[in-house]
């Protein structure tokens, strides 16, 4: 739990660091159809990260160490459709802030002060904060005050002990949702009888989603976003998920496993491949390490396994010079983690890129999101994998790049592979990193021993 005297040192800190009054605004509910329907409502990182509050059409304003909380007051008949309705005094209480007022009454407090502010996520308060600023703003692109921003980037990348409790709370409940679904796993159902059954043991504990969960047994779409399929034997089924506590905290958890709970054939030497590289890779978690270490340690375990299976040719250097490795791992180690699975990435690469680093510009470790110093209090993701891709085995411009070092012809006869990913939240500490997902079961004999061995999925839902 995150308490008020947290969030209040948090805004002290920011008020000490930007030199003019700030203004936050939060996200408001989105209608679905009926007025009285509304879109799940998720409450903006930055201003729960320094107020707590989840509650919708809010607003704060930080000035010479005094906080202002502005919500909209109560209906007149809202405790009969809601029962108890808390006041502005009683929210005010609940935050731990200075006062809380109508925020109808926030354009009045704000006339004549050049306040800095914030993008957010919902277009409607965005544009009223960058009216109150007098600046433009648009999320994920024009985001508001550069020392703001700065200042909550460096602030939100290092977790405190708090936070990090939060994410090891998640990471259980997570942990139960996982081996719940690996249980019930059964050749002859769908990925979306797992995926109801992952999201169902989530909610029983008292969690939401911190993003759609990814259930398939087509792992070589990286964000499938479906849940179509039968599983059947001889498949890999592949999820990706991770429950979000009520402050906000999320973990992202990726587990990869034989749908008839035996590993075949290639599945084994490609599970244990990815699982080595993760492994090794989690090691480099520690202070001062370069996060494209991390991601560069994965990719050479996997050259190496990819050599000995001879989809790739060459020697190590050779294969490294090219990233030939991107033809099956295509993607980047990892990113930050925090109150978003891909935490801060609304800044862009300013939060996930140092000074005088940016992106590589070839195929695959373009998407690497982040490149920066590990950091004691820093959470990334390490989640290495294996993917076969038709699209990639067909690319002309890619066939082209790497040539003879990949055996194409080989590789062909893997596609209905699928994918295989596995991924871990890491805390980077003063020593050995810390795998705050590490309940949640990954080695082979473990995951045979309890993959099938439960009640299948459509049976646990009926009477």
């Amino acid at each position: 739990m995150i308490t008020h005297e947290t969030y209040a040192a948090r805004r002290a800190h920011l008020g000490r660091t930007v030199p003019c009054p700030i203004l936050l605004v939060g996200c408001g509910t989105r209608l679905r159809n009926l007025p009285i329907n509304e879109m799940p409502f998720r409450q903006d990182s930055s201003f729960l990260y320094l107020t707590g509050c989840d509650l919708p059409n809010a607003a704060a304003l930080i000035e010479d160490g005094h906080c202002t909380l502005f919500l909209p007051p109560p209906a007149e008949d809202d405790a009969l459709w809601h029962g108890h309705v808390e006041t502005l005094e009683d929210h005010k209480h609940h935050f731990g802030v200075d006062s809380v007022i109508d925020i109808q009454l926030l354009e009045q407090h704000c006339k004549g002060k050049k306040v800095a502010t914030l993008a957010v996520a919902d277009a409607a308060a965005t544009r009223r904060a960058g009216s109150l600023a007098g600046v433009p703003l648009s999320y994920g692109k024009e985001n508001g005050h550069d020392a703001l921003i700065d200042t909550l980037i460096a602030m939100r990348q290092i977790k405190e002990e708090e936070e990090i409790e939060e994410l090891r709370a998640a990471a259980l409940c997570t942990a139960q949702a996982f081996h719940a679904a690996m249980a019930a796993t059964h050749p002859g159902g769908t990925e979306a009888q797992i995926a109801a059954l992952f999201r169902a043991s989530l909610a029983a504990r008292g969690l939401g989603e911190g993003y759609k969960p990814i259930v398939t047994v087509r792992g070589e779409i990286l964000h499938n976003p479906s849940y179509r399929n039968p599983i059947q034997a001889g498949q890999m089924l592949l999820l990706d998920g991770g429950g979000e506590r009520s402050s906000g905290y999320t973990v992202d958890i990726t587990r990869t496993w034989p749908v008839n709970g035996r590993f075949q054939g290639k599945q084994g030497a490609a599970y244990n491949a990815v699982l080595e590289a993760q492994l090794q890779a989690i090691e480099l978690v520690r202070p001062g390490v370069r996060y494209r270490e991390v991601h560069d340690r994965a990719a050479a375990v996997l050259t190496q396994w990819l050599r000995d299976e001879g989809l790739l040719r060459g020697t190590m250097d050779e294969l490294k010079e090219t990233q030939a490795h991107a033809a099956f791992f295509p993607h980047g180690i990892g990113h930050h983690l925090g109150l978003d699975v891909h935490d801060l990435e609304q800044f862009g690469d300013r939060a996930a890129y140092p000074p005088g680093r940016g992106r590589d510009q070839n195929f695959g470790t373009a998407y690497l999101r982040m490149d920066m110093d590990m950091a004691p209090g820093m959470v990334v993701t390490v989640e290495p994998g294996f993917y076969v891709v038709p699209a990639i085995l067909r690319d002309p411009t890619l066939r082209e790049k790497w040539g003879a070092q990949v055996d194409w012809d080989l590789a062909q006869t893997w596609t209905g592979f699928g994918g295989i990913r596995i991924e871990d939240d890491v805390l980077c500490t003063d020593s050995a990193p810390e795998v705050l997902t590490a309940t949640t079961i990954k080695g082979v004999h473990d995951l045979e021993d309890l993959v099938g061995s439960g009640t299948p999925a459509m049976e646990r839902f009926q009477a």
